[in-house]
């Protein structure tokens, strides 16, 4: 007779703050973290086969594939294994139930159809468990509560702030047609290897909601140890409901090649023993003895038809003109306009040319260089044309925006850290064409001079409803409750900024 498959239930859902699952979870956490580095299914050692917060070499430790084809069928099995052990701790050295699950944070559900109602807003804060240092009972030492700071979370996020909608909005990765490509749900074809950092193939659901939560959540949460933070494995156990659920829509597929389903993945069951998984294995969480709650919850709303499009960073426009350009630019927790000076030598006319629906040119955008000494506690949003006092300007739904910047990967000192991977940081590029023709459309850009870059901290959610009748200081007051707090050596920065034509 088979297993039973056992629920994966939706934190957001959960009526009580301490819910059984959610109990038991950190009375295991306790326990696991009581156990050596050296014990399989100890704490330390199952965050380390993730990524180590010090480069030690290990061939099970430092192996997560991020920016590859192999990042969703690797976690999935990494998640899995986790939760046998943890089920295994809770029923024999816990005395618990023998059939816990790992829940899920769905921050991405939206209630009533409104993503900015105050219960939407609940669901994309931390769970309540993680945010008090207190048991049930209040008394301190609650495993899942992490301090603010660097090796802890992000003071914002760790005080209960919520991230914003256009953030986590799945919608994107959700309608990809294909999960292998550029701009596609699952990431770059990486063939028979498991890259562990690979900058440039992150698909749609990598770079959002997934990048940008690892990031909102900050700390430990926005390196590549970031398993020894306990919401980790409730983030990924939602990382791996969106792939179930993209492929409830019958056309999607996952990919057929054998270099992708052939591929073996191990790690260490529940009793310490090492196993492994091939892709072909864990296709479907269903016969891996798991279902979810919901597949239809958290699935994305359409947002405003978007301008821009996010090109995959390894690839080169052909032919290109450097048309302006600036160098290195320090980040914080204000808006910063970032003026592009024009390349000697470079056509007047190459910009307007590229930004005319007549000619086959495109305009491109490219930032390099984002790395953070330390976890910064943001992500950053990206407006092209926009005045940076201008709340209307800085709205992510209106015509100025073209994308995100985060830091997940680009953290530390790779010389100190070897599995930092900062290195020179992360490329990102846009397409930024059409949402130049539509500045031309608008009247807000008439093809003169380099339209400037704004960067903005993405703020944390709405602020609270104004009450009587609105100052100028109380609308001030509370437009700064909504932005992040960016540690000062943290130090994010972009490396360059340029604007190339083809």
């Amino acid at each position: 007779m088979a297993a039973a498959v056992r629920m994966r239930r939706d934190t957001t859902r959960m009526t009580e703050i301490w819910d059984d699952q959610l109990l038991w979870y950190a009375r295991a956490v306790r326990a696991m973290q009581g156990k050596p580095e050296t014990d399989p299914i100890s704490w330390l050692f199952q965050a380390n086969i993730h990524g180590t917060s010090d480069g030690r070499e290990d061939p099970e430790w430092n192996n997560c594939p991020h920016g590859g084809w192999f990042f969703l069928p690797w976690h999935r099995a990494y998640i899995l294994c986790f939760e046998e052990i943890v089920r295994r701790v809770v029923e024999e050295e816990l005395g618990g139930p023998d059939d816990w699950a790992l829940p899920y944070w769905n921050y991405t559900r939206v209630t009533n159809g409104d993503p900015n109602s105050p219960e939407s807003q609940a669901c994309r804060r931390l769970p309540s468990p993680f945010l008090s240092p207190d048991w049930p009972d209040g008394t301190g030492d609650n495993p899942l509560f992490l301090a603010p700071g660097p090796q802890g979370r992000d003071p914002d996020a760790a005080e209960g702030s919520s991230i914003e909608w256009p953030e986590v909005n799945p919608h994107q990765a959700m309608q990809a047609p294909d999960f292998t490509g550029a701009m596609q749900f699952g990431s770059a074809d990486t063939d028979s290897q498991a890259v562990h950092f690979n900058p440039g193939g992150s698909g749609l659901l990598e770079m959002q909601p997934h990048n940008l939560i690892h990031g909102f959540v900050g700390g430990v949460m926005s390196q590549f140890f970031s398993p020894q933070d306990p919401v980790f494995w409730l983030h990924h156990s939602n990382i791996d409901r969106l792939w179930a659920a993209w492929l409830t829509n019958s056309a999607h597929r996952n990919p057929t090649d054998a270099d992708w389903l052939g591929f073996t993945h191990h790690f260490r069951n529940a009793q310490g023993a090492r196993v492994g998984f091939t892709t072909q294995d864990l296709l479907s969480e269903q016969q891996l003895g798991y279902s979810y709650e919901s597949l239809t919850d958290g699935v994305g709303l359409k947002p405003p038809e978007r301008l821009v499009a996010m090109l995959p960073a390894g690839a080169d426009p052909p032919s290109e003109q450097v048309v302006a350009a600036t160098g290195t630019t320090d980040l914080g927790a204000e808006a910063l306009t970032v003026p592009l000076v024009p390349e000697p030598g470079a056509r007047p006319s190459a910009l307007p040319e590229a930004a005319s629906p007549e000619t086959p040119s495109r305009a491109i955008l490219t930032i390099d260089g984002v790395r953070a000494d330390t976890p910064p506690g943001t992500n950053y949003r990206v407006f092209v044309g926009a005045r940076p006092d201008s709340a209307e300007d800085l709205d992510p739904e209106g015509p100025y925006f073209i994308g995100h910047l985060h830091f997940f990967g680009a953290v530390g000192d790779s010389a100190h850290h070897h599995h930092a991977h900062a290195g020179a940081g992360l490329t990102f590029r846009f397409d930024i064409t059409d949402h130049l023709t539509e500045l031309r459309r608008l009247g807000t850009w008439d093809g003169e001079g380099i339209p400037p870059v704004v960067v903005t901290p993405a703020p944390l959610g709405p602020p609270p409803a104004a009450t009587g009748t609105e100052t100028r200081e109380g609308l001030r007051a509370r437009e700064a409750h909504r932005m992040p707090t960016v540690p000062p050596g943290s130090h994010p920065r972009i490396g360059s900024i340029s604007l190339i034509t083809t």
